[in-house]
């Protein structure tokens, strides 16, 4: 075309298909993933066996083999694990499917009974003064025929003495028989209170040991009534644990042969092309070339209208 036919030509604006962009960039994508997929799955060998890797299209198939010792001691370990886990559910069908209880065993006791035992005296007043009295007359009755004998005594030797009733030497020896008897009775009163005390002592401290040799009794009873209520329910809980403690022990436990593994090497990670980045680079070149194109095309036609301008003004 010529440079008149270039300078009025229609430039068109450069288009971009982003379903194109989109689907390159998708398609690189694919092929990466795909790459990293190989890449990473590499076959791997070892004393106790291999592990190895085939490609059935985008599904990959993992094979671990044991060489023959390893295989043998792997069927081994199954057969026994197979014996083990037959005597597990004989075991299973003895358990107990019952809850716990506590029937047949002694009722639990939280309390004593105190019904029956000795009563402690709580009236120890009126028993003192009945011992006291008692004591005192006990000995009074021992003393008056004594009193009764040294008076006629004294009154016969102050006769055969010629010492008159009513005289003074006759009043002195009644005053002194009856001072000395009456410190004989306060005496003997004095014994006995003190006999009624001790009595009435005596008394509380037997009623006393007697209600708590009771109490220590029935306590002891309590005790080992509670003690073999538990030991009823610790050796029924054994037995009923037994059997469980015996296939916790079957169930329990690991297999001493592992399975032979890849090795541990770097994972690989193939990085995708940027398609999209180098469709927008492209696209953006394009669409600047078309804006100095469009500026360079406007600046000439402006320069010849001012051209035409000039000339008819001449």
């Amino acid at each position: 075309m010529s440079f008149v036919g270039d300078l009025f030509s229609s430039n068109s604006a450069p288009s971009y298909n982003a379903g194109a962009a989109v689907s390159a960039q998708s398609g690189a994508n694919d092929a990466a993933t795909r790459l990293s997929a190989q890449l990473n799955r590499y076959d791997s060998y070892g004393p106790g066996g291999s592990t190895t890797w085939s490609n059935q299209g985008d599904k990959w198939t993992q094979t671990q083999t044991l060489n023959p010792s390893q295989q043998n001691q792997f069927d081994s370990t199954n057969a026994i694990g197979e014996s083990v886990l037959g005597q597990a559910q004989q075991y299973a069908g003895s358990l107990p499917n019952q809850s716990f209880s506590y029937d047949g065993a002694p009722e639990y006791q939280s309390s004593l009974d105190r019904s029956g035992l000795a009563d402690v005296p709580s009236d120890i007043g009126a028993y003192q003064d009945q011992a006291t009295q008692t004591a005192y007359d006990r000995t009074m009755g021992m003393l008056n025929p004594q009193f009764d004998k040294q008076n006629e005594a004294m009154i016969q030797q102050l006769a055969n003495q010629g010492i008159m009733q009513g005289s003074d030497a006759y009043t002195s020896a009644v005053d002194d028989f009856n001072r000395n008897k009456n410190n004989a009775m306060l005496s003997a009163s004095q014994d006995a209170i003190m006999t009624g005390d001790a009595l009435a002592g005596s008394m509380f401290n037997r009623g006393l040991t007697s209600r708590q040799q009771g109490l220590s009794e029935r306590t002891t009873d309590l005790n080992l009534n509670n003690a073999a209520r538990s030991n009823y329910a610790n050796e029924n809980l054994t037995t009923r644990n037994q059997n469980l403690n015996e296939l916790a022990a079957l169930l329990q436990g690991s297999p001493a042969l592992q399975m032979p593994g890849g090795s541990g090497g770097a994972m690989v990670n193939a990085q995708a092309p940027d398609v999209m980045g180098a469709y927008n680079t492209a696209n953006n070149n394009a669409l600047m070339q078309y804006q100095a194109s469009q500026a360079n095309q406007g600046a000439m036609l402006g320069g010849l209208s001012n051209l035409g301008m000039m000339a008819m003004m001449g």
